[in-house]
């Protein structure tokens, strides 16, 4: 059994264990190359509620050349400005208009910032996805952010107005220290927007695929609220959103900040409780849930295959690249991933040697099946593609 990585106790519950899985943003360079895997299991500490891998490896041997870009979602860029839209109307920046982003990647959100002339800053650990935010015209630092960095961040550049952490939480394999860092880097009349998607969805859902090993924890708003108990920060609101099949964005400041705590916060902790997510009943209903589905996926191949029908999927992000893992030996039926990032295209998906195809030649393939793995952008990928069925061809999701 593993220990529980913030308050070192001995950890006995577990939501899934996956198996031995290779890292999924890790892509082979042909066919011939050989994955390294390592055991993909997620435990829940019952003292801090936090649910966590029981293997954590070194974030610098994933993230130092980081493949997902977050302009290739047209849906993601609209989230985006969405965001920058509400937060003009929200906050002050007469003052202080300085907006700094940690895992900022290729600069999609800070550039509606940058546009109209705030001052803003990104910090990408990926230095392949740091240099494109740079080359866009947005200054991106290729740093770690954690204790140290922040400190060194303040001295250069000061505290900004705005501190935005999208869908890094879960990236951090020490979770407390990265809190404690926006501590460091907040001042009393600054903001942090967090956001991560909702264990609950994740749980409620059945969304194993987004289990994978650059996902270090899988978070609720109870987990959060201990995390920063000894920490001068507090949450004082909440909000819902759909993004990632369900996510919180959830605001902190300083606790000296007079700001009033709104009642979003409550109304979210006790509807976590009320899910019983953290029962022992709810981790045992839920690895069975994901193992049906892998069933499910197995019989669909079976049948298709009988009928010496064609499948390929769409989208080799992380999730997909979970999900074909788990799936296994049937996976390996697919023909191929289509795939908008160039970066991606004629790499192959680690654990199962398909290649990752541009989309374009989807026409030209004419696919019977299209099995559609970023079920969070399902629409948008449906309306992009109809075309397929001209040759009746079919979208496929198991979601």
């Amino acid at each position: 059994m593993a220990n529980c990585q913030v308050c070192n106790k001995e950890i006995s519950l577990t939501l899934i264990d996956m198996g031995l899985m290779p890292i999924a943003n890790a892509l082979l360079k042909n066919a011939e190359s050989k994955s390294d895997y390592h055991s993909l299991q997620v435990l829940l500490c019952s003292q801090c509620k936090l649910f966590q891998l029981s293997v954590r490896l070194d974030p610098k041997t994933i993230f130092n050349n980081y493949l997902y870009h977050s302009s290739y979602s047209s849906s993601w860029l609209d989230h985006a400005r969405d965001f920058t839209i509400k937060t003009k109307g929200f906050i002050d920046f007469s003052k202080n208009n300085f907006i700094l982003e940690v895992a900022s990647n290729d600069g999609y959100l800070l550039k509606n910032f940058e546009q109209e002339r705030f001052k803003v800053l990104g910090i990408e650990p990926a230095k392949n996805v740091a240099d494109i935010a740079i080359k866009a015209g947005i200054p991106t630092e290729s740093i770690f952010f954690n204790e140290q960095t922040a400190i060194d961040l303040v001295n250069r550049h000061g505290k900004p107005k705005l501190i935005i952490a999208n869908n890094v939480l879960a990236h951090v394999p020490d979770i407390k220290g990265f809190l404690r860092a926006l501590e460091i880097i907040c001042s009393d009349n600054s903001y942090i927007s967090i956001e991560f998607p909702s264990v609950i969805n994740l749980i409620k859902n059945v969304q194993f695929d987004t289990i994978y090993h650059e996902h270090f924890t899988y978070l609720s708003l109870n987990t959060l609220k201990q995390l920063i108990l000894d920490i001068n920060l507090k949450i004082f609101k909440v909000e819902n959103l759909t993004t990632h099949g369900g996510s919180l964005r959830v605001w902190l400041t300083k606790k000296t900040n007079t700001v009033k705590i709104e009642d979003s916060v409550n109304i979210e902790m006790v509807k976590e409780i009320k899910s019983e997510i953290f029962n022992s009943s709810t981790l045992i209903s839920f690895s069975k849930k994901a193992f049906n589905r892998k069933e499910k996926f197995d019989n669909f191949v079976k049948k298709v295959m009988n009928e010496n029908k064609t499948i390929f999927a769409y989208g080799a992000a992380a999730k997909g690249i979970s999900f074909l893992n788990f799936c296994g030996n049937s996976a390996k039926k697919i023909s191929g991933v289509f795939d908008k990032n160039k970066m991606k295209q004629g790499s192959f998906i680690p654990g199962l040697s398909i290649e990752i195809l541009n989309p374009n030649y989807i026409k030209e393939i004419k696919p019977d099946y299209i099995i559609i793995l970023p079920w969070n952008l399902k629409e948008e990928i449906i309306k992009e593609f109809n075309f397929i069925s001209n040759w009746n061809g079919k979208f496929v999701s198991f979601e």
